[in-house]
């Protein structure tokens, strides 16, 4: 069996390890410590700089082949309704994630989501069922699309800020996008799930005693 490319080997460390993380580990720089973690030869556990959620993160990004569903590699999209997940009761000022309706994106983000106390929304626009890779090429998720799935569920009513995360693969098309949604900035995240709750810093909780 085929599986899909979640894009594990585009997890990037080293920007979210700062100067002091370095010292406390003993270490020059992000990138040495960024590799030392990833070789094993340093757990996060081993640095008391780090505070629990970054702790909590990096070991997520590194165990990402393990907490990532294999998800089979398909010839045709599996859509989703495209709709709007709550996850943890979110209020006004919690994160807006974006993605496509497909149902394997779905799956790894939820099963991801899982793993925080933190409240979120997500997002799905109607991307014919593509992933956000396959809707990049094909584009399938497009302003107008994005838009709509906002208006379909008034989130401009439901959240406070104006801040939409996309996957990193869209990032393309960030300018394309914030000149089409007036009043919405559009940050693109990652590129591989796992890195997310590194990238949302505090705003990724572990759940109570990890």
């Amino acid at each position: 069996m085929l599986y899909a490319d979640l894009y594990v080997d585009k997890i990037d460390l080293a920007p979210y390890l700062s100067p002091e993380d370095c010292r406390g580990a003993g270490v020059t720089d992000g990138v040495r410590l960024a590799a030392m973690l990833k070789e094993g030869a340093l757990r996060p556990e081993d640095c008391p700089g780090f505070s629990a959620q970054k702790r909590y993160a990096l070991s997520l990004a590194l165990r990402a082949q393990e907490i990532l569903p294999p998800i089979q590699s398909l010839e045709f999209p599996r859509p989703v309704p495209p709709d709007l997940f709550e996850i943890n009761d979110p209020g006004p000022e919690a994160p807006v994630l974006v993605t496509g309706n497909s149902e394997f994106t779905l799956t790894v983000l939820t099963g991801l989501l899982a793993l925080t106390v933190s409240p979120f929304f997500l997002l799905l626009v109607d991307t014919r069922g593509d992933t956000a890779d396959m809707a990049m090429i094909y584009r399938s998720f497009t302003p107008q699309r994005l838009d709509q799935a906002l208006e379909a569920h008034q989130l401009a009513d439901r959240v406070q800020h104006r801040d939409l995360i996309i996957p990193g693969v869209l990032a393309p098309m960030r300018e394309e996008l914030a000149g089409y949604l007036s009043g919405w900035t559009i940050r693109p995240g990652p590129i591989c799930a796992a890195e997310l709750p590194l990238f949302l810093g505090d705003s990724w909780q572990p759940p109570p005693g990890e």
